[in-house]
């Protein structure tokens, strides 16, 4: 019998440099209209959308981990058994309270007008 393949693939295929900036080159076009004579907003704009990028692809890799591990996993340690919150969902919670926090940031630092369309499309998007 042929083994059956997962239909989500691992944390290591989903984690990587190429995905990252897919998720950045995403998010830089939804705020490529933003123009400011300082440059250091703009260097902090772009910091953020770094790390927004990051925080989304690795929320992702957590997310299949989940998926394919479930919520609980069983340790077993000499001869006891312990189940345990898997690892995944932490690190999913803490990436989805500063991915929150830090779309907050990036919608704020867009003109008033821009504000209401980009949170329209984000909400789309599935960000929100």
């Amino acid at each position: 019998m042929a083994e059956k393949k997962n239909t989500i693939p691992g944390n290591s295929e989903i984690l990587t440099e190429q995905n990252v900036k897919k998720e950045y080159n995403a998010l830089r076009r939804m705020f490529r209209s933003v123009k400011d004579d300082d440059p250091d907003k703009m260097k902090l704009l772009e910091r953020i959308i770094e790390e927004v990028a990051f925080q989304k692809v690795a929320m992702k890799a957590a997310r299949a981990d989940m998926i394919i591990h479930g919520l609980q996993t069983t340790t077993k340690n000499a001869s006891q058994k312990f189940v345990k919150e898997n690892p995944a969902v932490q690190t999913y919670d803490k990436y989805a309270r500063s991915y929150a926090s830090n779309m907050k940031t990036l919608i704020d630092m867009l003109p008033p007008k821009q504000k209401k369309e980009v949170s329209r499309v984000m909400q789309l998007r599935g960000d929100m």
